[in-house]
């Protein structure tokens, strides 16, 4: 039996996944968080916004790779149907 390479499905909170998923009018802005997140990231406080930022922008990146994706963002700016918010999404509660 020989050694097989191992192949991992990427992880969908990989920055590089995360920017090549999304499209290219919103890269930027990606970039612009992750890299201030990335500069915060020296202390433990930032370490846990860097990780947020990333689950946020995966869920961003699999939302933006839906082909109804914009009319549903503009339906839900308008007030039609149910969504569900982020922070209920990634568990954060206000406090």
């Amino acid at each position: 039996m020989s050694a097989q390479p191992v192949h991992e499905a990427s992880d969908p909170r990989d920055p590089q996944v995360i920017h090549d998923r999304l499209p290219e009018q919103v890269r930027a802005k990606f970039l612009t968080e992750y890299h201030a997140a990335v500069d915060g990231a020296h202390d433990l406080a930032g370490y846990r916004k860097l990780r947020e930022l990333l689950q946020t922008w995966a869920l961003l990146a699999t939302a933006y790779a839906k082909p109804d994706f914009h009319q549903r963002y503009q339906d839900i700016r308008g007030g039609v149907g149910e969504y569900v918010s982020m922070d209920e999404v990634l568990g954060h509660r206000n406090v």
